[in-house]
């Protein structure tokens, strides 16, 4: 299994997106690049999510920056507990600056069947 946030992790992830059909993406995500910096021991991943999809690395022109810590992190994008965003939030582990409007609109996002299909398939090799 790959390690989360790894070089191979995120080939590993770009392969089962690119494979993944009908993902539905809706409108307020795909109108948002959110660029994040995510602390894993000691070290700092740079990834994106850009129009609901996760990439390694920034995008060139983001709507939001953030940074978090790596179990936040896999808590959110990989375990689909949106509510770990709002924790990390309160107890200021997670930082956000940039157009916060572009982020509104996802507080009341849900999975369509595809993506939950596709999170819990990243989840199964996500060591």
């Amino acid at each position: 299994m790959p390690k989360f946030l790894s070089d191979e992790w995120f080939a590993k992830v770009d392969e089962m997106t690119r494979a993944a059909a009908g993902l539905e993406i809706p409108k307020a995500m795909k109108d948002v690049v959110v660029n994040l910096n995510v602390e894993d021991g000691g070290a700092e991943i740079a990834m994106c999510i850009n129009g609901g999809i996760i990439q390694k690395g920034h995008a060139d022109k983001a709507d939001v920056d953030m940074s978090m810590p790596a179990d936040y992190a896999l808590s959110i994008l990989v375990k689909g507990d949106w509510s770990a965003g709002m924790k990390g939030w309160v107890a200021r582990k997670i930082k956000v600056s940039g157009n916060m409007r572009k982020l509104i609109p996802l507080q009341v996002y849900r999975e369509t069947a595809a993506q939950a299909a596709l999170r819990r398939q990243i989840e199964s090799i996500t060591g």
